[in-house]
């Protein structure tokens, strides 16, 4: 927060996180900016008079969404969403500072980097500034912050419509081409979304409160139908009853197009994760089946042998080399008993012979008798089984969080709960451990929590979602939701 003069006198811890700046070293914000090379969407640096906070102080008017570069000082450069607002007092009379919001955007803005790299059609910006309303002293003001804005506006007492030459332009017309009537508008809109837009309005003009903002498709002059962003605002009478509504219309066809590329990747990459997943299982079946069939039956045909043999040299002036060979059998022992452990941490048969709940159990008694803590499993819901790819995935996330609770938690006490419900399945970790801040940790850890991540991608890979909840001595909580499909 800015005084008029443009020095710093307020901001908020995030602020200072972003900026990478106290607030008592903070006394310049247009400075500050410039020493960190600030630059626009387009590359370009910015001149003073263009910074946000600025053109809000000079105008008088909210500046919103505006996309700023930065460097930080460690080099690294970043994105943010920068937006300012004049703070104006005595009823919008007296100008005394401007506040100004900062959103870093960073890895948003490298998805759509990476989603434009791989759809060349798509061009830069392919989120566009909307229309922003504005209701002030018993008017409408509605303000346009994007190109390629119509607006319209419905005089309820008298029935007329207006439609703005951009508004027509948006289909294809020109402005003498469309009339202003109702049906202008909603025999263009396309049949499957008609209904809902037209309920969405009266409902809203029953009892209007804020905005109203809906998607739909219209039809094009071309016959296509392009995906057109509506926001209105009513104005309301002394009875609080609609009077006028006032509205505007972007094409958010290219938005639209992008986010179907979006989820058509997220789905690839969730499908790639997935078969991932299973051909590691496969792999790691079929190792373990290599180790008994060959390792572990050398290992078992060596024991016998060596048995035989130290019968058959047993006796008097033998007694050095059937001490050693005793010594032998049980180092052989023990390697078999390493072999079976690892082919069990491979591929635990106790999970495909008696489900996951047993599995469960098999792996926490493995931690709890080397780590020394206590644990229960409980299961609720359904007792049926689930799919064989589904326990798997559980599994795997199970054990990774236990394991990092043998290897950080240092915790005397843990928790596993299964719910399996007709639509879905959650599945929590809980312990008694030292805890830990999730986002610092995350943060200052100098190497990749594989851990994590392997298990972030295994939840995501069934269509789930992972939560991490912790705090310093207060233990972690684990919890994956997977919803299951009809």
């Amino acid at each position: 927060m800015q005084h008029e003069d443009g020095t710093v006198f307020d901001c908020n811890g995030v602020a200072e996180h972003i900026l990478e700046c106290p607030k008592e070293a903070m006394a310049d914000m247009v400075a500050l900016l410039r020493h960190r090379k600030t630059m626009k969407s387009d590359g370009t640096a910015f001149d003073e008079t263009e910074y946000p906070m600025v053109i809000a102080g000079a105008s008088l008017q909210p500046v919103s969404n505006v996309m700023m570069g930065m460097t930080r000082l460690d080099g690294r450069f970043c994105w943010l969403e920068v937006s300012a607002s004049p703070i104006m007092v005595n009823r919008g009379k007296d100008f005394i500072g401007v506040v100004t919001f900062l959103r870093e955007i960073t890895e948003r803005r490298e998805a759509e980097e990476a989603l434009e790299k791989r759809h060349h059609e798509l061009e830069k910006g392919i989120f566009k500034r909307t229309a922003q309303l504005e209701f002030t002293l018993g008017q409408l003001k509605l303000a346009v912050s994007a190109s390629n804005t119509g607006l319209w506006n419905w005089n309820l007492r008298t029935d007329q419509f207006y439609f703005s030459p951009e508004w027509k332009r948006q289909i294809g017309y020109a402005d003498h081409e469309i009339g202003d009537t109702m049906d202008e508008l909603v025999s263009r809109i396309h049949v499957d979304d008609r209904e809902r837009a037209v309920t969405a309005t009266e409902s809203y003009l029953e009892a209007p409160k804020e905005s109203l903002e809906i998607e739909y498709r219209m039809r094009h002059r071309d016959g296509c139908f392009r995906w057109i962003l509506s926001r209105s605002m009513a104005m309301l009478d002394e009875n609080d009853k609609a009077i006028f509504l006032q509205g505007s219309h972007v094409d958010i066809t290219e938005r639209k197009q992008s986010e179907e590329n979006l989820l058509a990747l997220t789905r690839e990459l969730r499908d790639v994760s997935r078969e991932l997943a299973r051909v590691e299982e496969a792999e790691r079946r079929r190792f373990a089946q290599e180790l008994h069939d060959t390792i572990g039956s050398a290992l078992a045909a060596l024991s016998i042998n060596m048995t035989i043999m130290s019968g058959e040299i047993a006796g008097e002036g033998s007694s050095g080399m059937e001490a050693r060979l005793k010594d032998s059998i049980v180092l052989l022992d023990d390697t078999t008993d390493a072999v079976r452990r690892l082919m069990a941490e491979l591929r635990p048969p106790v999970l495909d012979d008696y489900g996951l709940e047993a599995a469960l159990r098999w792996q926490c008694e493995l931690f709890a008798e080397r780590c020394g803590f206590q644990f229960t499993v409980d299961v609720y819901g359904i007792a049926d089984r689930l799919e064989p790819e589904l326990e798997i995935s559980l599994f795997r996330i199970a054990q990774g969080a236990i394991t990092n609770i043998a290897k950080h938690a240092r915790a005397t006490n843990v928790e596993v709960m299964l719910n399996i419900l007709q639509s879905s399945v959650t599945m929590t970790i809980m312990d008694d451990g030292v805890g830990f801040v999730p986002n610092v940790h995350r943060d200052q850890k100098s190497k990749p929590t594989w851990g994590l991540v392997s298990m972030r991608e295994r939840a995501q890979a069934l269509g789930g979602n992972l939560k991490i909840i912790s705090e310093p001595h207060k233990g972690t909580c684990v919890e994956v939701v997977v919803e299951l499909s009809s």
